[in-house]
């Protein structure tokens, strides 16, 4: 199984491979020796496509270097190819849609080139999960697919409309997943915060004894609301971090993403986060070069940028996604200028960490152990820092950590995003 893309995707393929080893398949890492190979792929932009596209195409070097027999194509990629995949990748033996990957086991036993894509108005398949990124911090999915429609984005063509799960099904995992090990549970969805049931979500949970850490990835601007922050403030084990993609600043450019808002309303909302949530560590994504972008749209995002000083952030050029109303749209910008101006951003980002970074050097903080280097120091996540797109601590201990643990970290310096420390008993 080669799982691409987002985390949302990952957990559709732990789904598929708990599926099969439960029906009697066996999971190999080794390419030469599988009989099957399984493409989960990516197509958000154009980028992921062409490594999704570029993966299938290695793997079907088995049939001829290998024993693989079946090589079949499954998640974004296949649903939005559906017309092509089979015929311009005669390699692939199957392709499954977004709603389909519970036909998995019939894909591998056809005798002929099998496909499938079940409208995406149908509920997603749910089985168990191979947990693939370890049992201490996990992915828990509480809702499938978006209906919010941005001009740039092919998310609902290719994973549905907004289907939440129900409160019953999300706490039914949470428990499982506890049960497992997780000590730290990322709650994600295209749409997080549209979920009816998050803030219950988050006082639930909390109540789980071994879950330590809550985390709420992907939270649309326009719908955290007060409510919302007022419960992440009260619920201990809810860490301070909001994870909100804001794409844009200037009020015009997020018009024509088919986004609300302008620099004014979203500088009050970060200021409004932290009050609720002083210490709360704010990350964002945005888009650069989008249609139309003019050199004073361009401004305001920088000054956006310098004004709000983001712990994290991650800058995109505007990918132009062919069947989106982007990239229908006349004035789009060359690719040489998108990727300038995000270099900007990023420079400006790069000038502004001192500022969040410098005054965490000296203080304690709680540190998530997740492994040990081969230079004999761990590493691992402070509250600050989501798992996988943020930075990490790395740390030295004269006692021995576990994988999973939490221990006190004084951070002594930083280089970019990863923090430098040592356990705090040592300074003792």
């Amino acid at each position: 199984m080669i799982a691409l893309g987002c985390a949302k995707n990952r957990i559709d393929a732990e789904m598929m491979l708990a599926h099969l080893t439960q029906n009697g398949f066996t999971i190999c890492s080794d390419f030469a020796e599988c009989d099957a190979v399984i493409v989960h792929t990516c197509t958000f932009i154009d980028a992921a496509k062409t490594e999704s596209i570029d993966t299938i195409l290695e793997a079907a070097v088995y049939k001829t270097t290998g024993k693989l027999k079946k090589l079949i194509v499954t998640g974004c990629l296949a649903e939005r190819y559906k017309e092509q995949v089979l015929q311009l990748l005669p390699e692939v033996d199957a392709c499954l849609g977004s709603r389909s990957f519970d036909r998995i086991i019939d894909a591998l036993n056809a005798t002929n080139p099998f496909e499938e894509y079940k409208p995406l108005s149908c509920p997603p398949p749910e089985f168990d999960r191979i947990l693939t990124t370890g049992n201490k911090s996990v992915y828990l999915r509480i809702a499938e697919g978006c209906s919010n429609h941005c001009s740039y984005c092919v998310i609902p063509s290719v994973r549905g409309e907004f289907i939440p799960r129900s409160y019953e099904s999300v706490m039914a995992e949470a428990y499982k997943l506890a049960a497992q090990g997780a000590v730290e549970i990322n709650l994600i969805a295209q749409d997080t915060t549209k979920h009816p049931d998050l803030c219950r979500f988050l006082r639930d949970i909390a109540k789980i004894d071994s879950v330590h850490w809550i985390r709420i990835l992907y939270c649309r601007p326009e719908e955290i609301s007060d409510e919302l922050l007022q419960t992440m403030a009260e619920v201990g084990k809810c860490v301070p971090y909001i994870d909100v993609p804001l794409q844009h600043a200037s009020g015009r450019i997020l018009k024509k993403m088919n986004r609300t808002s302008n620099d004014g309303e979203l500088s009050a909302l970060i200021a409004k986060i932290r009050t609720y949530l002083p210490d709360c560590s704010v990350r964002t994504t945005f888009i650069t070069g989008f249609p139309t972008e003019s050199e004073e749209d361009f401004e305001i995002l920088c000054n956006f940028v310098k004004k709000n000083r983001f712990s994290n952030l991650g800058v995109f050029p505007y990918s132009r996604e062919e069947g989106t109303p982007a990239g229908r749209m006349r004035g789009q910008i060359p690719e040489e200028i998108k990727q300038r101006r995000a270099d900007i951003v990023m420079e400006i980002q790069h000038r502004l960490l001192a500022s969040t970074n410098r005054p965490l050097i000296g203080k304690t903080v709680e540190v998530l152990c997740e492994g040990k280097r081969k230079d004999g120091k761990y590493y691992g996540r402070a509250y600050f820092q989501a798992p996988e797109v943020d930075g990490q601590i790395i740390f030295t201990s004269e006692e021995p950590v576990e994988v999973g643990q939490f221990i006190p970290v004084l951070l002594k310096r930083y280089r970019e995003y990863d923090f430098y420390g040592t356990t705090s008993f040592q300074q003792e």
